[in-house]
């Protein structure tokens, strides 16, 4: 992994800051497998070429966070979540850039199996990581403190038994047949 020096650029806020006016909303996911997070790595021509941060990406017109969550999951990664209850909210974060300020769904998904990942060209590489190894990773302008912001309140969690995608897809064949007889 080659290190980029972004120096941070972003102010992030836990509570909407006096005079913010947001342009657009943005989902981010965490994806999780073993206590590893998917990291992409973003391709020349993006922003911040070359810096490291999780799937996620604009939200459409009159689209939910979770839609833009699973569809951005799906577009960067290959990655198909079957429902969206299974894309875990976990909060908002205020960014505020030089030139926009925005706000910024997370959410987190745990799977039960590694997935085969099929990279959009918006990245070049991806690396399932620690927390303390996403740490030593050259992150976009405002990752670091997304990164520290997931790690809080993800340790502040009760341990909770995460809905696995097999069972999920039980569960939805199940109701098929269901339906279906």
């Amino acid at each position: 992994m080659k290190k980029m020096n972004y120096a941070s650029k972003a102010k992030v806020y836990e509570k909407r800051p006096e005079g913010f006016s947001p342009r657009v909303e943005v989902a981010a996911t965490y994806v999780k497998i073993n206590n590893r997070i998917l990291f992409l790595e973003l391709a020349n021509g993006k922003q911040e070429p070359g810096a490291w941060g999780v799937p996620a990406g604009k939200l459409e017109i009159n689209e939910t966070p979770t839609k833009g969550a699973k569809r951005e999951l799906f577009e960067e990664t290959g990655i198909d979540v079957p429902s969206e209850h299974l894309f875990q909210p976990l909060g908002q974060l205020y960014i505020r850039k030089p030139d926009i300020d925005y706000i910024y769904h997370i959410f987190e998904v745990g799977l039960d199996l590694l997935p085969t990942i099929h990279l959009s060209n918006e990245h070049v590489a991806y690396e399932w990581v620690s927390l303390q190894e996403a740490e030593k990773l050259p992150l976009m302008n405002g990752a670091k403190e997304a990164l520290n912001f997931y790690n809080a309140f993800s340790s502040k969690r009760p341990n909770r038994v995460q809905a696995s995608m097999d069972a999920l897809e039980a569960i939805d064949e199940e109701n098929l047949y269901s339906e279906s007889g």
